[in-house]
């Protein structure tokens, strides 16, 4: 199996190079941002993109480990869709039957699915999230710490939902929104809103991304 390139070397790039290397995967080089190369990070190398990838290359797979969710879409539509993109499921991560994982998804640390549950691409999964089942996760989409999400909820492309936040179940978390941390999502959330609180309330709202 090809080695991995793991796209950004900072906090998230750690956590996941110490996912791969749970798996048993060889991890080639970190990759940034031209001017940002500096000493190798955990033993690995760090490249300038250009020098590492420019066009993503076959004979590689690729982790987009960048926080944002918006600069995880944009680092795939500069490497090309067609790059082979892998997913990290960390072996602590208990998954039931039935769960589909999208290629450069990252389930980081303890997580628990149980069943009939659908993880879009480069979304990520951070340790202690919990998600029910008829669940779904869409392409870049984030989950905090600790977010629990209860059945047939629907996070939509590219929603950020902050630490411990909760989801009620049969919400639908519209695209490019943002949950705020604690939050408890009782109702849908709109697209490009922003709720907080204790039941999460809007405090404003932006255009989707990409529209």
């Amino acid at each position: 199996m090809n080695p991995v390139r793991i796209v950004g070397a900072g906090a998230l790039g750690r956590e996941t190079l110490a996912a791969l290397r749970a798996l048993g995967e060889e991890v080639q080089c970190f990759l940034v941002e031209p001017g940002f190369a500096g000493e190798p990070v955990r033993g690995i190398a760090v490249r300038e993109i250009a020098q590492g990838a420019g066009v993503a290359r076959d004979d590689a797979r690729y982790v987009l480990a960048v926080g944002v969710n918006d600069a995880r879409r944009r680092l795939m539509q500069a490497l090309g869709e067609q790059a082979d993109y892998a997913s990290v499921v960390h072996p602590a991560a208990t998954i039931g039957p039935y769960v589909e994982i999208e290629a450069g998804a990252m389930i980081i640390g303890r997580v628990s699915m149980t069943t009939d549950i659908k993880i879009g691409r480069h979304a990520l999964i951070n340790p202690g999230c919990n998600i029910s089942h008829d669940c779904s996760v869409g392409d870049f989409a984030s989950l905090g710490p600790g977010v629990s999400l209860a059945g047939r909820v629907t996070i939509e492309e590219g929603a950020n939902l902050g630490v411990g936040a909760v989801v009620a179940p049969g919400v639908v978390v519209g695209a490019w929104s943002t949950v705020g941390a604690g939050a408890v999502v009782i109702r849908n959330v709109e697209p490009g809103a922003t709720v907080v609180g204790v039941p999460a309330r809007p405090i404003v709202r932006r255009e989707p991304q990409g529209a």
